[in-house]
């Protein structure tokens, strides 16, 4: 089943056409009125970081407010968008890469007002918001992502829903991939330990392989 998944990315890296987007730092929440800085990388074949695109940024919040902010590059393959966070959400955040159909759509996020608590998010959610705008989902379905936001899909990699992998072998994979085909993201300790969160059950013997 390995060999078939390797036999099958490899024939799309030699297709091209297509990206991954991920986010950088994805805010838990937004505050009203407070200014917010979206920096997110474009990978060909989730590897190699284009340049001299033109993405853009779209804000949408509540029905049908929306607002399209133009990303400027910052470094190889990295680009960065900022805008004020309007007085009500939540929030939905979309990339346009301007490569062809790879853009990312993320899921809602909620909009607090200044002062306001934080709102409660469990490892699990985290986890699942983090596992879209990191690009994972690009490359593996999930079962389990409730309600998916409507983006590109590349299946270069296995199938990972049913959290049938134990939380040490997700954690390792995410931190140290060394893969031919997926990337390190440089992800946080915090942000991995969401990802495990959602993909791993306690308990889970690790049934996966590399990619």
């Amino acid at each position: 089943m390995l060999k078939l998944v390797s036999v099958l990315a490899a024939g799309l890296v030699g297709m091209g056409g297509w990206a991954v987007v991920s986010i950088q730092e994805l805010p838990e929440y937004f505050v009203a009125g407070r200014p917010y800085t979206i920096e997110f990388k474009i990978r060909q074949h989730g590897r190699h970081l284009l340049n001299d695109l033109e993405p853009s940024l779209i804000v949408r919040s509540g029905g049908s407010n929306e607002q399209r902010i133009a990303a400027k590059a910052k470094s190889e393959g990295t680009y960065a968008a900022t805008f004020t966070a309007p007085a009500s959400g939540p929030l939905t955040l979309t990339i346009k890469s301007s490569f062809g159909a790879s853009n990312l759509q993320l899921y809602p996020t909620p909009v607090i007002a200044a002062g306001a608590q934080a709102p409660t998010i469990s490892p699990i959610d985290r986890g699942r918001a983090l596992f879209v705008a990191k690009g994972c989902n690009a490359c593996h379905t999930n079962s389990d992502l409730v309600d998916r936001p409507d983006n590109q899909q590349i299946k270069a990699g296995p199938e990972l829903g049913g959290r049938r992998l134990a939380r040490d072998y997700v954690m390792q994979k995410l931190k140290n991939p060394k893969s031919e085909t997926m990337p390190d993201l440089g992800l946080s300790d915090a942000e991995i330990s969401a990802i495990a969160s959602f993909l791993t059950a306690p308990g889970t013997a690790a049934t996966g392989g590399s990619r």
